[in-house]
């Protein structure tokens, strides 16, 4: 089995091959019949997910060398994320066929700063439906803004008072609490001062201003 493995992968036929040197590095992983396998590293043999020693040899799995099958795994499972999220985005209601494209031609600008303050087009152009569509979307997204900004300081707050020394917690939940809201707002910057009258990905549905 190793030398079949060693032949395949260096493409060398000769008997007298190292199999060592076929089989160097920490795993090889060979993909046939629709399955991934690792292998020992000393020699060739096919390791099972849950081992910690090698059944042939008895030599140790190392705990910090993840085999690239799980990489690649992990990698699309990212890639999966951002495909949803993504979707999410793209699958908001658009009202753009219902307005008149006089009126969305004349307060795109409005549109755009509505993410800024929600009020300006109520201000600048009160009878534009475009105007208030945008109004209202700023005004979720101020709410947003708010329920992130709450929730990061009680978080954080309960965090400082265990130790301050969880200050980098405290970062690394901004990030994840404030990225995404930022990912929202650029996306109703874009929709406004390109015309389109999209809702904002989740919170884009709910009404105040109609």
């Amino acid at each position: 089995m190793c030398v079949e493995y060693a032949e395949r992968i260096t493409g060398r036929k000769d008997a007298g091959i190292s199999i060592d040197r076929a089989i160097a590095g920490d795993y090889l992983l060979k993909q046939e019949g629709g399955i991934n396998m690792a292998l020992c590293k000393k020699c060739g043999a096919q390791l099972d997910d849950d081992k910690k020693f090698c059944g042939s040899c008895g030599e140790a799995v190392q705990d910090g060398a993840e085999p690239q099958v799980q990489q690649y795994q992990y990698q699309q499972t990212i890639q999966q994320g951002v495909d949803r999220l993504a979707k999410i985005a793209q699958d908001t209601a658009d009202e753009t066929g219902g307005i008149d494209p006089a009126d969305i031609q004349k307060n795109k600008a409005m549109g755009g700063l509505a993410y800024f303050l929600f009020f300006l087009p109520l201000v600048a152009c009160p009878e534009s439906k475009y105007g208030r569509f945008h109004a209202n979307q700023g005004l979720m997204y101020l709410f947003l803004c708010i329920a992130g900004s709450i929730v990061r300081g009680i978080l954080s707050s309960v965090l400082y008072s265990i130790t301050w020394r969880l200050w980098w917690i405290s970062s690394i939940i901004s990030a994840v609490i404030w990225l995404p809201i930022l990912a929202v707002g650029i996306i109703g910057l874009i929709n406004g001062f390109s015309g389109k009258a999209k809702e904002l990905p989740i919170i884009g549905k709910f009404r105040i201003i109609k």
